[in-house]
């Protein structure tokens, strides 16, 4: 990890999944990606399954490199960074379903449930990626999850959280608990974690860097240097980023104006916005919601429409939609 953090951006998506049905999915046949340079990874706060129908790649969990074909599941846990890439040539299709198990599965036995708990903290290597060869099993489950999450019929909460319980259980007992995640991840990343939480939901606030540390429990020296290793960018620079990402979700779905956006992220006057937005992506706001409107698929635009603001406060930026 310590070399992919030298040379790849890393950053936090928070998912703030619904509490009576913990899961969204981004579902249909419209996420697709292709061959591009690994340039940056992420991580976020529940488990993220990813369904491949399509393609080939190959994944980054952590420090773990491993290729990947379909049809298969890749799974990244909680706080691990992880990216993929597509081989040339190829297109991986895919569906992705973010959940926090322990809440879709409340009523599991206390042995189950520690079980589950260590599963999500210590699965990774090749662990992360569940081939349709050789646990077709597995994926027959994933696929009825998807199905009955893009049906949405009666009594499909119930049935999709019966599938979950099956699921897990599959991925448990196939599970050797000997793959465990770098503990450069688990020790550096875990410390300063309370100011990554917190600058996700306070980044339209003025953030100081006493403040972060203090959360973490270290000193303001200290703290930024951890942070610089652990993401690749200081703390405020992260904060600008954090900020941007989001007036992108606002610009290209929502109607407000330019200046309205700006003030909602964090930035006091149109000016500071501008500069900041030009400085990460080259190119003033007006012209990105011009630009992005008209490139991607209204689909899209669609799906995130329909959501709570909270539920796509991240734009999944890397994958394009094909206009059908």
């Amino acid at each position: 990890m310590n070399q992919q953090g030298s040379q790849h951006n890393i950053f936090y998506r928070h998912f703030d999944l619904p509490a009576n049905f913990p899961v969204i999915g981004l579902l249909g046949d419209s996420w697709l990606s292709y061959p591009e340079p690994l340039s940056r990874m992420h991580f976020h706060n529940c488990v993220e399954l990813g369904f491949l129908r399509s393609g080939r790649g190959t994944l980054y969990v952590g420090d773990h490199v491993q290729e990947f074909e379909a049809p298969c599941m890749v799974i990244a846990p909680p706080n691990v960074p992880h990216a993929h890439t597509v081989h040339e040539g190829e297109v991986c299709s895919w569906n992705w379903i973010y959940v926090d198990p322990q809440a879709m599965l409340p009523n599991l036995s206390p042995r189950l449930s520690n079980m589950l708990s260590e599963y999500q903290r210590d699965v990774g290597g090749d662990e992360c990626i569940v081939s349709g060869k050789e646990h077709p099993e597995v994926l027959s489950v994933l696929s009825m999850i998807i199905r009955e999450m893009e049906m949405t019929k009666v009594h499909y909460h119930h049935i999709v959280r019966d599938l979950f319980g099956t699921l897990f259980l599959l991925l448990l007992r196939n599970y050797s608990g000997t793959a465990k995640n770098s503990p450069y991840i688990n020790t550096q990343l875990g410390c300063i974690s309370p100011a990554i939480a917190y600058i996700a939901e306070n980044y339209m606030e003025e953030v100081s860097i006493e403040k972060l540390s203090h959360l973490c429990h270290v000193s303001t020296s200290h703290f930024r240097r951890l942070f610089k290793q652990v993401l690749g960018w200081s703390p405020l620079d992260y904060v600008q980023m954090v900020r941007i990402d989001r007036a992108c979700v606002l610009l290209y779905n929502c109607d407000y104006s330019v200046t309205e956006i700006g003030l909602q992220v964090g930035y006091p006057s149109p000016s500071s916005f501008n500069r900041q937005f030009r400085r990460i992506h080259g190119i003033s706001p007006s012209q990105w919601r011009q630009k992005m409107r008209s490139e991607e698929n209204p689909v899209v635009t669609a799906y995130f429409n329909s959501l709570p603001p909270s539920n796509f406060q991240f734009f999944p930026m890397e994958y394009h939609s094909l206009t059908k």
